[in-house]
């Protein structure tokens, strides 16, 4: 008897209506172009408030969404720290490219946790293929059958490093984010051997390793792990970036006490350092402002007044401790709240009642004593006081 059960006849052409609208970390080339090309939810339009207040509920709820959208995206600032990193990678890149057979110089950027690493060497990865894209269009059209396979462009590799894993894991996790199929029960060897000879073929230019702290070096594990990501390295022309939390004491750069290989580890990579935005001197102020106001500036809010918190400066330096991604985050924390409670405007008292990250809230509060008094209510006078303050 037929059934008029909806899930009888699967739509094939619609699954995509199910999937997340945002991003999530990629894992494999597919996901890494869908990164490519994934567009940011556009911001709307500030309409007069008369207009905004004469919506009729679904309007206004649809135009509260596309703004909660923005919001959550908010902006990817180009710091001043990005743009000289970036040109570091760049010049390694440029270094590696055409040199003798043997192990290229790689790049491991450290520094604490949620300073916005991973989204450093994405964006470098992202202007690199987009520039790639660009410059050989023909790359990207083109696929072939070699040895049964086919073959694409892959100029960029990001992978995750799991915890607790194995060089086997890490050999599979490059051949699963190639596409490139192995026999099940093969050896490390044999994964290994294919996914170099996938490398080669496919062009591929830079290796992104993230989170390679989850390489436990202080285990007999880990440093195999370690071994076997330099053997990769080894036996590739592409250059490599790690990216992690205290590598500088991981075995990356320190494999016991052993001089020699020290010697060689530490002679292959080149530590670069991420810090948090300091204040002391008026360049770094006048930084620190300037990322400020990119993500107020995009703000869609009707009562929020700009330069708000532009002259918030040192108080949201001391809310989050200098850290982009603590600040991204109470800013988009302290929008949605704006909109859900019609507040339309984000202040001193609405900041303080948002609790973000536990590192960023617990470093807060134990200095929240010596926090800065309130700035007074700006006048139409003071509309460079941000700026001033800085000087």
């Amino acid at each position: 008897m037929p059934s008029n059960h909806p899930f009888d006849e699967p739509d094939e052409q619609g699954f995509r209506d199910f999937q997340h609208p945002g991003l999530s970390e990629p894992r494999t080339k597919e996901q890494w172009r869908e990164y490519l090309d994934y567009e940011l939810p556009p911001k709307p339009d500030l309409l007069p408030i008369e207009a905004y207040q004469q919506l009729n509920p679904k309007e206004r709820t649809l135009h509260n969404r596309a703004r909660a959208a923005h919001h959550s995206a908010l902006v990817i600032v180009r710091t001043g720290q990005m743009h000289a990193i970036h040109h570091q990678i760049r010049r390694r890149m440029m270094t590696n490219a055409h040199q003798p057979a043997g192990a290229r110089r790689s790049i491991v950027l450290d520094g604490p946790a949620t300073l916005g690493k991973s989204t450093l060497v994405k964006m470098f990865a992202y202007d690199f293929e987009h520039e790639l894209r660009r410059e050989h269009p023909e790359r990207f059209s083109k696929r072939y059958i070699v040895d049964g396979h086919i073959i694409d462009y892959t100029p960029v590799v990001y992978i995750n490093i799991p915890s607790q894993a194995t060089p086997k894991d890490l050999s599979i996790a490059l051949a699963e984010y190639l596409a490139q199929p192995y026999r099940t029960g093969a050896t490390k060897s044999a994964i290994t051997r294919l996914v170099l000879d996938n490398m080669r073929r496919c062009g591929v230019e830079l290796v992104i390793i993230d989170d390679a702290h989850f390489m436990d070096l202080s285990l007999k594990e880990g440093k195999v792990v370690n071994d076997h990501l330099k053997y990769i390295a080894n036996h590739t022309a592409a250059t490599f970036i790690y990216t992690g939390v205290d590598l500088q004491h991981s075995g990356l750069f320190l494999e016991g006490t052993g001089g020699a290989r020290v010697t060689q580890t530490s002679g292959r990579n080149t530590l670069l350092h991420m810090k948090p935005f300091a204040i002391r001197t008026k360049e770094e102020k006048a930084d620190w402002i300037s990322v400020i106001s990119a993500m107020e500036d995009a703000l869609v809010l009707y009562r929020h007044q700009l330069g708000t918190l532009k002259r918030d400066w040192k108080y949201l330096h001391q809310r989050t401790g200098g850290n982009i991604s603590s600040l991204a985050e109470l800013i988009r924390e302290a929008a949605a709240d704006a909109v859900l409670t019609g507040g339309e405007a984000i202040d001193r008292k609405l900041l303080d009642s948002i609790v973000i990250n536990e590192h960023a809230q617990s470093s807060y509060e134990a200095t929240r004593q010596e926090a800065p008094e309130p700035p007074a209510r700006p006048t139409r006078e003071s509309g460079a006081e941000g700026e001033a303050a800085a000087s």
